[in-house]
């Protein structure tokens, strides 16, 4: 007979039980059905990011600057890992890492160490095939790109550098990153039960990157260069930087110091060394800001190039005395003999007159104390303080160019003001970008770049002939090229040091253009610490701006 009370228990743990299962089903295939879903789809699918390839980066001319090579990128799998010693034996043969370092590496705990993430690609082809012959496992070789720099240490702060993720470090890698990256792909990998994939579903197409042409010219980039290390050694001087600008449009055509590094091995150089001087060094321009003082006060009327001024030495501000040049008299000459010759104290006593708010508000107008917007990262703005903080000193230090500073590619910019007749320059240094099949996506365009005026054209003309006779007659001689009628400004400024300025350390400049009628060059040269003498701009930046000038025009005929 059966017992009805063992039966009905029976009964009710089988229900109980078939109850708990459909619950559970029903928690996994409804209520909890997007976990377990996720977590399937983590087993078995892989969403992974193909990176696109990067745009290439050329000069103005076509010449490529950066491009992508075929290469690899290797990692170990200690897990699985096989004959560990004689993989070391291989990797310390084949790549440039030591062998303590490879050891650690390989014989940490883990499915996936990185060894080195920028291994050639017949670096990778050899190893490949040393791992196939001596059957050892383990090694991860992963298919990818590597980022060249054809012309190694030329024009290196300009175009930059990737680091080992391929984004932009650093120049024009860096500011146009998005650009030159591109989109990148994004799969949907599916995998069976024996981890093979069996599906592979797109689902972002993603795009190549664009590749960008600067306004750079190698030729010139190269010239540029070149004269500048000659003129460190020829001046013994501390280093030296300069511009090349195209006053019509702000193009840079060419922007370089005596030293650079190679970005191929960036991680091998120290910061400083990496850095564009021309950008971020700020520097007092010296007597080149008389130029800027000087066409204040022909806007302001307040002088003509025949007026009279007081030249003579010294000019006393507040018991302090402000000298000329090698304390030279001038006595009493017209204004236009201030600018050739570069006379301090006519220029103060002019600057007097025009008065501390209108010196000021005519440099602010001009953009001192303000980036430029080059399209490069690292750019200083230069200090130009507001007139109601200067001290007394200020009236007669600024005009001069002292007690203000600026970098190379603002004070290029602004003399490339000048040289086209009082259009304020914004130089650049993107010629185009362009996308698939060679489409254009933007290009320079004088709209962008020129606007203005600063003064009005007769003012902006009657400084251009003073700018001439600086070259035909005054200190800027020694940078006159024969024939191509130079235009342009000596500067040479004493260093800040501590407690006033460094005795006997001289920032020495020219900024100087040609051809006068229709300038088409306009080149800074700055050298920092000249060691011989004369220190002047003119005896030592002006030589080498008319060797830079006469290879430029050279090689353009050529």
């Amino acid at each position: 007979m059966i017992d009805k009370k063992r039966l009905f228990f029976v009964l009710a743990i089988l229900i109980v039980g078939l109850g708990l299962v459909t619950w559970k089903l029903v928690s996994v295939q409804i209520i909890q059905r997007e976990v377990w879903q996720t977590r399937a789809e983590s087993v078995h699918e892989r969403k992974i990011s193909v990176s696109p390839e990067r745009g290439k980066i050329y000069d103005r001319r076509g010449r490529v600057l950066a491009f992508n090579r075929e290469a690899y990128e290797v990692a170990v799998d200690s897990y699985n890992m096989t004959k560990p010693e004689l993989l070391i034996d291989i990797l310390v043969d084949e790549l440039r890492i030591g062998e303590s370092e490879l050891r650690e590496k390989i014989y940490q705990e883990s499915y996936f160490t990185w060894i080195d993430r920028s291994v050639s690609y017949e670096t990778g082809e050899r190893i490949k095939a040393r791992l196939n012959n001596a059957d050892i496992e383990g090694l991860i070789l992963i298919e990818s790109n590597r980022r060249v720099y054809p012309r190694r240490k030329l024009a290196a702060p300009i175009v930059g550098f990737t680091g080992v993720d391929g984004d932009g470090l650093a120049g024009v890698e860096y500011s146009k990153n998005t650009l030159l990256a591109g989109e990148p792909k994004v799969l949907r990998m599916t995998y069976g039960a024996n981890r093979k994939p069996y599906r592979r579903t797109t689902l972002v197409e993603g795009r190549p990157g664009y590749d960008v042409y600067l306004t750079i010219d190698l030729k010139i980039q190269h010239i540029l260069k070149e004269k500048l290390q000659q003129g460190v050694k020829r001046f013994e001087a501390k280093r030296a930087w300069g511009v090349v600008l195209d006053p019509r449009d702000g193009a840079v055509l060419g922007m370089a110091s005596d030293e650079s590094f190679d970005p191929n091995s960036y991680n091998k150089y120290d910061s400083n060394k990496r850095k564009n001087l021309s950008i971020s060094e700020t520097f007092e321009p010296g007597s080149i800001l008389k130029v800027f003082s000087g066409l204040a006060a022909l806007d302001h009327g307040v002088v003509e190039p025949d007026t009279t001024v007081n030249g003579n030495s010294p000019i006393v501000l507040y018991g302090h005395p402000i000298n000329n040049a090698q304390y030279r008299d001038y006595g009493r000459v017209p204004f236009s003999e201030v600018i050739k010759h570069s006379i301090n104290t006519g220029i103060i006593r002019v600057s007097q007159e025009l008065g501390e708010r209108n010196l000021y508000n005519f440099l602010n107008k001009v953009g001192f104390g303000r980036k430029t917007g080059l399209e490069l990262p690292g750019e200083e703005a230069g200090q130009l303080q507001h007139y109601s903080e200067w001290s007394g000193l200020s009236i007669g230090s600024i005009p001069i160019g002292q007690g203000i500073t600026v970098t190379g590619l603002q004070l290029a910019a602004k003399m490339a003001t000048v040289a086209n007749g009082g259009n304020l320059v914004k130089p650049t240094v993107i010629e185009k970008v362009e996308g698939p099949e060679g489409k254009t996506i933007s290009s320079l365009s004088r709209e962008k770049t020129i606007s203005g005026p600063i003064a009005t054209a007769e003012t902006v003309t009657k400084m251009k002939e003073m700018l001439r006779s600086v070259v035909e007659e005054g200190t800027g001689q020694d940078a006159d090229i024969p024939g191509y009628s130079v235009s342009g400004k000596t500067g040479t400024a004493q260093k800040p040091g501590e407690g006033g300025y460094a005795k006997g350390k001289y920032i020495s400049s020219f900024a100087g253009y040609f051809p006068e009628d229709n300038p088409q060059y306009l080149i800074l040269i700055v050298i920092d610490e000249v060691g011989t003498t004369p220190v002047w701009g003119g005896a030592t930046a002006g030589k080498v701006f008319k060797e830079v000038g006469t290879r430029i025009i050279k090689s353009v005929k050529d």
